[in-house]
C-alpha cells in the first residue's frame, strides 16, 4: 500500500468533508471548485487515488472513499480539528488563524502526539467552526442562514464551508458559535440580521451561505 503524501491527504479529506453521504459519489466538479484546479488535473488525481486503493471512482458520478481511504481521511479530518481546538482553547488564536495554521499541522503530527492533544483537551467533540472531531457523527446540520426565514431568531451551529476570509469577516462583527441572530430580510444577494447587541448587519450570501443555524 502507498503512502499518502500531503497532496493526496488533502484531496481524501476534501473528499470526506464534502462529501453529502459515505455512500453518495461526490461530482469532480465540486473537488474542482474546492481546490480551484482544472478539470483535467482533478480527473487525473482521482484515477491516481483509485489507483493506490483509496477511493473508487465512478464515471461521470463522482468519487466515493474505500475503507483504507476512510481511514486516512478521518485521521487527517481529526488531526486538523484537535490543532483548531488546542491553537483557539489553548493559544486564544482567532479561527481563521487557527484553520490556516491546522492546515500545515494535519499533515505533521503523528498519531501518538494526536491522541494526546485530545486528551489534553478534554476529548473534544466538535472544532470551534462547529465540525465534528472524528469518530464523532455529525449532529444535525440545520439550515443555511441564507435560507433562514425572516422575523425569526437563530442560534449559529456551524460554519461551513471554512473560508479564511469568511471566518476573520465574522470575527470581527463579533460573529461566532452560539451566537444568536435575529433574520430581518433575505434577498438573492444578501441577508439582513439583527444581533443580540442591536446592531443591523448585512451579509453576502456568499458568507451566509456558510453559516449553518438551527431555531434559537
Amino acid at each position: 500500500m502507498s503512502t499518502a503524501t500531503v497532496t493526496s491527504e488533502d484531496y481524501l479529506g476534501a473528499i470526506y468533508r464534502l462529501r453529502e453521504t459515505p455512500e453518495t459519489p461526490l461530482p469532480l466538479s465540486q473537488l474542482q471548485e474546492h481546490f480551484n484546479f482544472t478539470r483535467v488535473s482533478v480527473h487525473e488525481m482521482a484515477l491516481k487515488l483509485a489507483q493506490c486503493g483509496w477511493l473508487t471512482y465512478y464515471p461521470y458520478r463522482g468519487v466515493t472513499l474505500t475503507a483504507e481511504g476512510e481511514r486516512i481521511a478521518a485521521a487527517l479530518v481529526r488531526r486538523h480539528r484537535l490543532w483548531e481546538r488546542f491553537l483557539t482553547d489553548m493559544l486564544d488564536l482567532p479561527w481563521d488563524e487557527a484553520h490556516a495554521i491546522a492546515e500545515r499541522l494535519e499533515h505533521a503530527a503523528p498519531e501518538a502526539v494526536t491522541e494526546k492533544l485530545a486528551g489534553l483537551l478534554g476529548e473534544p467533540t466538535s472544532c470551534p467552526h462547529g465540525g465534528p472531531i472524528p469518530p464523532a457523527l455529525p449532529a444535525q446540520p440545520g439550515v443555511p442562514l441564507s435560507a433562514a426565514g425572516p422575523g425569526r431568531t437563530f442560534a449559529i451551529v456551524r460554519i461551513f464551508p471554512e473560508v479564511p476570509e469568511t471566518l476573520h469577516q465574522l470575527a470581527v462583527l463579533g460573529i461566532g458559535l452560539h451566537t444568536a441572530v435575529q433574520v430581518r430580510q433575505q434577498t438573492p444577494e444578501a441577508t439582513g440580521i439583527v444581533l443580540s447587541d442591536g446592531r443591523e448587519v448585512t451579509l453576502p450570501v456568499a458568507i451566509s451561505a456558510t453559516m449553518w443555524v438551527t431555531p434559537a
